[in-house]
């Protein structure tokens, strides 16, 4: 596993998660900001996979767990997207039973990952192809307990 190095997140102060100099193998480099009170906004760069993913969601449940409901996973400017790993993410997300509404950005013209598996993603989460749609739409969730998945948005 590739080691990093996590600077906790503080007000709308931006942080990164960087990765120590790597020995070999996909890196994840994940850059926490909080624009709005109650959301973190989580921007990937790099691989997602088997190999980055326990990183990459260590660095999101402790933004989540820092009075950060809800969550915006910014995948955009990802260079491979391996779905397994986003998945074991996800599952890691929900071990930890989050409150808040679960938003995730993917740029739908991006090689790294197809329609299909953005189809699949839509199933189980909040799909977005901008930021500021996903925020507007943390904005209006509520915060449930019992899963993130799908937040209720009240009007």
């Amino acid at each position: 596993m590739t080691p990093l190095t996590l600077t906790k997140v503080i007000g709308d102060q931006l942080d990164t998660v960087t990765p120590a100099p790597p020995r070999s193998g996909p890196i994840v480099i994940a850059t926490l900001s909080c624009s709005q009170p109650d959301t973190a906004v989580c921007r990937v760069t790099g691989s997602v996979d088997l190999v980055t993913a326990p990183v990459l969601a260590a660095s999101l449940i402790e933004a989540v767990h820092d009075d950060r409901p809800h969550l915006i996973i910014d995948l955009s400017p990802v260079t491979l997207l391996d779905s397994t790993g986003l998945h074991a993410v996800l599952d890691a997300l929900d071990f930890y039973d989050i409150e808040g509404h679960l938003a995730i950005v993917i740029d739908s013209r991006s090689d790294a990952i197809t329609r299909p598996e953005i189809s699949e993603l839509s199933e189980i989460v909040d799909i977005h192809h901008d930021l500021a749609s996903a925020m507007r739409a943390c904005a209006r969730a509520s915060v449930s307990p019992g899963g993130r998945h799908r937040a209720q948005v009240v009007a």
